[in-house]
């Protein structure tokens, strides 16, 4: 079979792809991406195809992803830009299936209009309006700014109607559907265990776990030479460019008896943050997975693929989110009280280094932290994701 996948360029929504990709492309079908050149090396390598999009489409900074109405913008913005240049790609390809991940609107619309197949891949926890509903106060400042602009929300229901109307597709959803676009198999990167309100999903809704695989992003060398616990910390690939929350870091574990291991991304210099104590270690990149297979604790913003691989290892995490879907991350893996959400904009040494200690020392939060990891081992990964997209197109 000839598959097309279609995915929002960043690393948490591409990197469980190629994890499932890998074994499409290794059963001998024919994988198809259509994606940023920041990615065409990650995508040859696992034996798919790669194509860029056109030269007008520019990249995008999702640091500006500060509201939901902003994520609708955006996904509005990218499938008005692209569908023109998929529509012929697809055209040329007749593929059997569009793979596309759930923010992904030009996947979802290109493939109702040609009338060809498609599942959603779902690399957050999966949302309806129980879990938004469940989950409301963390999602207050989207609330009171949607009341304040009324003219800017309706202008996104607008476009939203008009991209299916003009694109021929009578059956409009609910403009909630543009922060899931849902499809006949959605194939969700967690537990049933870890997703908040599981049983108001319907069955098109299957539960799969992390895609844990070799990703090849380096060793990690590092033998514990005392009882010291090991801190990763890490912001993601996004909104990382926190200097502030990086030097109180350094204040906070610099000459203690703590192991640190710093990933900061692309977006700062390390010179900037001075002198660095002797048992903290900053890189830009740090390969997450072999870090997290030693951590006793990871310090993170909650992006749903840095919970599954910490959870997946037993690892318990404190939370310092910066966007609306890892508050409801940090949320939900506090409930299930394997990390705490840390939930003051400024770091606090004396609070935060309580937390540190309370998260380290009571067994409770690595007990659970383990029990979420037998449940996203147990939900089959990549090989179920893989059986589920055969069975499906087979059916």
């Amino acid at each position: 079979m000839k598959l097309i996948f279609l995915t929002a360029p960043a690393y948490g929504h591409i990197n469980p792809m190629l994890g499932i990709a890998k074994l499409l492309v290794e059963d001998g079908h024919e994988v198809i991406f259509y994606n940023t050149k920041e990615f065409s090396k990650k995508i040859k390598d696992i034996g798919a195809e790669f194509y860029p999009p056109p030269s007008f489409i520019k990249d995008v900074d999702f640091r500006v992803l500060s509201s939901a109405m902003k994520m609708a913008e955006l996904s509005l913005d990218g499938t008005e830009a692209v569908i023109p240049y998929l529509e012929i790609a697809i055209r040329k390809e007749k593929p059997d299936c569009i793979i596309h991940d759930s923010f992904s609107l030009w996947g979802k619309i290109v493939a109702a209009k040609n009338k060809i197949p498609a599942i959603s891949l779902v690399p957050s926890m999966a949302i309806n309006i129980p879990v938004i509903t469940f989950f409301a106060r963390y999602l207050v400042r989207d609330y009171i700014l949607m009341v304040k602009e009324p003219y800017r929300m309706k202008n996104i229901f607008d476009r939203f109607n008009s991209l299916y109307k003009k694109n021929g597709l009578a059956e409009i959803p609910f403009l909630f559907d543009i922060f899931s676009n849902k499809e006949d198999l959605n194939i969700v990167f967690t537990s049933s265990y870890l997703q908040p309100a599981r049983r108001t999903f319907d069955k098109s809704f299957r539960f799969i776990g992390p895609v844990i695989y070799d990703r090849k992003e380096g060793s990690f060398s590092y033998k514990r030479s005392s009882k010291k616990p090991l801190i990763y910390i890490s912001l993601g690939t996004i909104f990382n460019d926190k200097t502030s929350f990086y030097e109180k870091m350094i204040g906070i574990f610099g000459n203690k008896q703590y192991d640190v291991f710093m990933s900061i991304g692309k977006n700062l210099n390390i010179k900037a943050l001075g002198k660095i104590p002797d048992n903290i270690k900053i890189k830009d990149h740090l390969p997450q997975i072999e870090v997290l297979k030693k951590a006793d604790l990871f310090i993170s913003h909650g992006g749903m693929n840095s919970v599954n691989e910490s959870m997946y290892f037993g690892v318990p995490m404190i939370f310092y989110p910066q966007i609306q879907e890892q508050r409801i991350n940090s949320r939900r893996i506090e409930q299930l009280e394997a990390g705490i959400y840390y939930k003051e904009k400024a770091v606090d040494t004396k609070r935060f280094v309580e937390i540190v200690d309370q998260v380290l020392k009571n067994k409770k939060y690595k007990k659970n932290a383990k029990k979420i990891g037998e449940s996203l081992k147990k939900a089959g990964g990549a090989k179920k994701a893989k059986k589920l997209i055969c069975d499906y197109l087979n059916s």
